[in-house]
């Protein structure tokens, strides 16, 4: 059988699709059509990478829905169509349709490592491509703590001390990320011959934008709100480097669009039957109460672009 052409341009089981574009965009078909939840989550620092390239693509954001009294989603039916259509036995979320290759690329880091090459977010040699899979992994393992967490049960009376023992565990990765970027301070102060006092490191890699970047940025965002809301310690009170990354990585300009749009500011971290930032605030999603203010989902088709609202 071959694949639909054109290729995965629109799916009438994501809730919302997103169409981005940016200067100089063709009014071809975007290259790449990147699907995930309607949450945060893994398609956050995915779309923050696209956007901060101005690759122009299209966002299929899925819904998770309340079903009597369990959940269901659009995705779920169509997922095994799009796997016999487009011959992709490995499809899951996130996925990246490429429309310029006809392929489509499943798993997390694959699809973070496709598209950052096609960005010049994935290193410029082999040294620093290898650095940007080691932070890749580094990540996965930092954010599958939290996932760990957030989908480990239902809310209970144990959630803050379960919460406690997370930010510890987590805390192990975030000293060997905090160590990375004292590293490369001190690197930077000794090509500087000691002129520059005050360094703040906001790349991972070789003083450039890459892949882990996002991840990172995203993770720390998470981990800080997680923090607030069980009033854990101060996530950045040891790590003073961690803390100028994310605050510096912010600031840039090329991350701007996205942070200012609805996408950051009005999707939760998480899925709706997460324990934890299944509500934007953070705030925790209730079963049969809440699904009024989740106005993320079912927005149908929206343009977006640096040109127009971000809302």
């Amino acid at each position: 059988m071959v694949p639909p052409s054109p290729y995965f341009v629109s799916t009438d089981a994501a809730g919302t699709t997103v169409e981005f574009t940016f200067p100089n965009s063709s009014s071809n078909a975007p290259r790449f059509g990147l699907g995930y939840w309607s949450i945060r989550g893994l398609g956050a620092p995915l779309t923050m990478m696209l956007c901060a390239a101005q690759q122009p693509f299209t966002l299929f954001l899925y819904d998770i829905l309340e079903n009597g009294d369990g959940w269901t989603s659009p995705y779920f039916s169509a997922k095994s169509t799009y796997i016999k259509d487009y011959k992709a036995p490995l499809w899951n979320l996130p996925f990246c349709a490429d429309r310029t290759e006809g392929r489509v690329i499943c798993q997390t880091n694959a699809v973070f490592a496709h598209v950052a090459r096609a960005c010049g977010f994935m290193g410029d040699d082999d040294t620093t491509m290898s650095q940007c899979e080691e932070f890749l992994s580094e990540l996965y393992d930092l954010r599958n703590i939290m996932t760990t967490f957030a989908y480990g049960g239902p809310v209970g009376d144990e959630d803050e001390k379960l919460a406690k023992n997370s930010l510890a565990e987590a805390t192990k990765h975030f000293k060997k990320l905090e160590a990375w970027l004292e590293i490369q301070a001190t690197s930077l102060r000794d090509r500087e011959n000691a002129k520059v006092q005050k360094v703040d490191v906001v790349h991972l890699v070789n003083g450039k934008m890459s892949a882990p970047d996002f991840h990172l940025w995203e993770m720390l965002d998470q981990y800080q709100g997680f923090c607030d809301f069980y009033k854990l310690d101060n996530l950045f009170e040891e790590l003073p480097r961690l803390k100028a990354f994310k605050d510096g990585f912010a600031a840039l300009p090329e991350n701007q669009f996205y942070l200012k749009s609805w996408l950051h500011t009005e999707l939760p971290y998480n899925n709706c039957m997460a324990r934890f930032g299944s509500l934007p605030g953070p705030k925790s999603y209730e079963h049969g109460k809440s699904a009024s203010l989740a106005t993320w989902r079912k927005k149908g088709t929206i343009a977006m672009s640096p040109h127009t609202s971000l809302n």
